[in-house]
């Protein structure tokens, strides 16, 4: 019986890989088309702007968002190399928090029933999106 099973895994581990590494390549090839296509969209409407623009082409309402994202040296930012009048400086400081998830479990394993209570309380645990990755073995 054990036989069958593992040969029974075996053939949905085989079938279920091939198919995950045929949809991966034909999701790289949708992403790169979709992108290519948007291009062209914008390109044909002459939508050069950043921002967003609504456009009507026939029967069709086109939504054309060219946003930009802005980022900080932050090492440039806080050495205080580069003069920036404080009335033109606008980096929002902020404080942010992140859990060490091999401290955590450690702490949960090891620490005294109160500590690991109140880490219960402070953090919560919940599955996030799986994934698999495939790479041929060669």
């Amino acid at each position: 019986m054990s036989n069958k099973l593992s040969l029974s895994r075996q053939h949905v581990l085989e079938d279920s890989i091939k198919s995950l590494q045929r949809v991966n390549r034909q999701l790289a090839k949708l992403t790169l088309e979709r992108d290519e296509l948007t291009a062209d969209i914008i390109l044909a409407l002459g939508h050069e702007h950043e921002g967003q623009k609504s456009y009507e082409f026939g029967v069709w309402k086109i939504e054309c968002k060219t946003p930009m994202t802005f980022s900080l040296d932050k090492k440039a930012y806080e050495s205080g190399d580069v003069y920036l009048p404080a009335e033109f400086d606008p980096v929002r400081k902020s404080i942010s928090y992140s859990v060490d998830k091999k401290m955590c479990e450690a702490y949960m394993a090891t620490a005294s029933q109160s500590a690991r209570d109140a880490l219960c309380k402070l953090i919560e645990k919940k599955p996030s999106k799986p994934s698999v990755t495939i790479k041929e073995n060669l």
